[in-house]
């Protein structure tokens, strides 16, 4: 499943360009799911909520622009896709600042964002959302990887702290760290594990994360630590 935002005021626009993704992925036999809105307030409000592969801006808009929105998606998720629509082009050098991939002027929707999902296909595919899978004797839960913050060690369980909450299973942070096998998981002491996609900034001994929790990191691995942590910025 591709979960994919759209903002757009006017509704002609935002209308055309979820055809156009709709028709595109349908084309393909992928899954996804569009949410397209007009308002950028309402819009702030969902992507605290709910994380986007893929996001269409609208740029010029009242309240907040599209630029201001894309500065939002940045501080909160480094990974997704972000795509500028617009009747502008004045634009175009400060989008890019934004990290973002495309700058489409409207007139040629049709033809561009087509070409650009064809472009950006395998990559989207491969950031695809992995889960965590934890099997009870009552009950199955999946948690997204984007969720998580970190892990932490409580006696015999490993603890996952993550956006709904905490969720606890009966196996060691080692057991649970080659389960997830993903580079963003790091081991910064023998009671804690942090997705990197979560860290805001490390400072002396500590990690800073997106949800204010401030994790130790131990002597031995600061080294191996910070060497993680620049290897996943880039």
């Amino acid at each position: 499943m591709i979960n994919i935002a759209i903002l757009d005021d006017e509704e002609i626009y935002l209308e055309k360009e979820r055809k156009i993704t709709a028709n595109y992925f349908a084309a393909k036999g992928i899954e996804c799911n569009i949410e397209a809105c007009q308002n950028s307030k309402w819009f702030l409000y969902g992507i605290e909520e709910e994380h986007y592969d893929l996001y269409i801006l609208d740029v010029e808009m009242p309240e907040k622009n599209g630029l201001e929105i894309a500065r939002e998606i940045r501080r909160l998720y480094p990974e997704p896709v972000i795509i500028f629509v617009t009747n502008f082009i004045d634009y175009a050098i400060e989008a890019y600042e934004v990290n973002t991939y495309r700058y489409i002027p409207k007139e040629v929707l049709e033809q561009k964002l087509p070409e650009a999902y064809e472009t950006l296909l395998p990559e989207i595919m491969e950031k695809e959302e992995r889960y965590y899978i934890i099997k009870r004797k009552s009950d199955v839960e999946k948690i997204g990887y984007t969720d998580i913050y970190y892990l932490k060690k409580e006696g015999k369980y490993a603890v996952i702290i993550h956006k709904a909450g905490e969720s606890r299973v009966r196996k060691s942070l080692t057991e649970v760290l080659q389960e997830l096998d993903a580079r963003e998981f790091t081991m910064v002491d023998k009671s804690y594990i942090v997705n990197l996609k979560h860290v805001m900034k490390l400072m002396n001994h500590d990690l800073y994360l997106r949800d204010g929790s401030i994790l130790p990191i131990g002597m031995p691995r600061l080294g191996q630590v910070k060497r993680a942590i620049t290897e996943y910025w880039r």
